[in-house]
């Protein structure tokens, strides 16, 4: 026994002498550059998983045997190695939808302009009730002093005042239905 464990250990220390000696003469830019998509790689992946997976129990005896020879227990080993957790297996998997970072930016973008129209919208609205409600005062203080000839004499703003209410609520009536037809 004790014979062939010795030249099993030469002729493995002769096989790794010669790979060494093989890979120092072999020069890097004789090899030609791998290059290979995700998808390349993980088909090929696949195809060496399915092709690597043991086909028997013959290759374990053959471990087994090989092992033994070397004095490794086995069965401890056996046990040992079967309580390793070696993880999920690698899948390949789509992207998550809620990761779509160009339509995030295409919504955000969407939404800032609706915002944006829509303050505009509510500054013009307010813009034009001002320069309604101004309007309104100017053509009131005009009819007033074509009427009576005076300018805010006392007693007549009171009356003034609630005229031009009475008047500016007909004229946002008679605007909300000018509206309402457009």
């Amino acid at each position: 026994m004790t014979k062939s464990t010795s030249s099993q250990n030469s002729s493995l220390s002769q096989i790794l002498e010669r790979s060494r000696l093989l890979a120092s003469q072999v020069n890097p830019q004789e090899l030609a550059p791998l290059e290979r998509g995700l998808s390349q790689i993980a088909t090929q992946s696949q195809t060496l998983k399915a092709n690597s997976a043991p086909s028997g129990n013959g290759l374990d005896i053959k471990a087994h045997y090989f092992l033994a020879q070397a004095g490794v227990n086995t069965q401890v080993l056996t046990r040992e190695l079967g309580t390793i957790y070696l993880g999920e297996p690698t899948e390949y998997r789509q992207p998550i939808k809620d990761t779509d970072v160009e339509g995030y930016f295409k919504q955000k973008r969407t939404q800032t302009i609706v915002d944006l129209m829509e303050s505009e919208k509510q500054e013009i609205l307010q813009d034009m009730d001002n320069e309604f409600d101004s309007e309104i005062r100017e053509t009131w203080d005009d009819i007033r002093v074509r009427l009576c000839g005076t300018e805010g004499q006392d007693g007549t703003d009171t009356i003034d005042s609630a005229s031009a209410t009475m008047l500016k609520s007909r004229l946002n009536v008679l605007q909300t239905n000018r509206f309402q037809m457009d």
